[in-house]
């Protein structure tokens, strides 16, 4: 029996399941999910803390932040499946052969969106303990003490970030050697200067 995700087998699934766009673009969902309930569970903590501070009119100023925010994040997720795709087929033309179809190469990114979601929910846990420590005495106050606690998870942050990559690196390698019926270890070279170049982005 094929495999119902790709994330653990993906030679397998695409082999036995091709490349289907509709359940690539739920796991893109998914994590798009992942990344509002994030930004709202924040908005709840840094409005609660507010208020909670005596500082009433700043804690309703936060939604309409936030919901700026949360559709530009959204959109600036969707934009960057493409981006990413994009980039990733043309490397893999160039590098491994023509024999993939931009569509394929687009479920493949999709679903290689799905591990973010675990390092959006991590980064929650960092954003609630920086909040928790941050000092509300003045807004200058706040925005120094706020960012100098999560300074301090940037390694961890990095490290995730970098195991995501070796997963998005494998991942992409078993399933480019399918779409582009490649078996000379290209697919995986490109899947990697993919992967870890996004992952360098992130960092800097």
């Amino acid at each position: 029996m094929a495999p119902r995700t790709p994330l653990r087998h993906p030679r397998t699934y695409f082999e036995q399941r091709g490349f289907r766009l509709a359940p690539a673009a739920a796991a893109v969902g998914v994590t798009a999910f992942a990344l509002v309930a994030v930004l709202l569970g924040f908005g709840v903590l840094l409005s609660n803390r507010l208020a909670a501070a005596g500082h009433s009119e700043a804690a309703g100023a936060v939604w309409g932040v936030l919901a700026g925010q949360l559709v530009a994040m959204v959109v600036a997720m969707l934009v960057g499946w493409v981006l990413v795709a994009g980039v990733l087929h043309l490397l893999a033309r160039a590098l491994v052969n023509h024999s993939g179809s931009f569509g394929e190469t687009m479920v493949v990114t999709g679903w290689a969106t799905a591990p973010t979601a675990l390092t959006t929910l991590v980064a929650f846990v960092f954003l609630a303990l920086a909040l928790d420590g941050a000092s509300l005495s003045t807004p200058e106050a706040f925005v120094e003490s706020f960012q100098a606690n999560l300074g301090t998870t940037g390694a961890v942050s990095a490290l995730l970030g970098f195991a995501v990559a070796v997963w998005q690196t494998y991942f992409y390698g078993k399933a480019l050697e399918v779409e582009f019926e490649d078996a000379s270890g290209s697919a995986w070279f490109v899947g990697g200067v993919v992967a870890f170049g996004g992952w360098l982005l992130s960092i800097v």
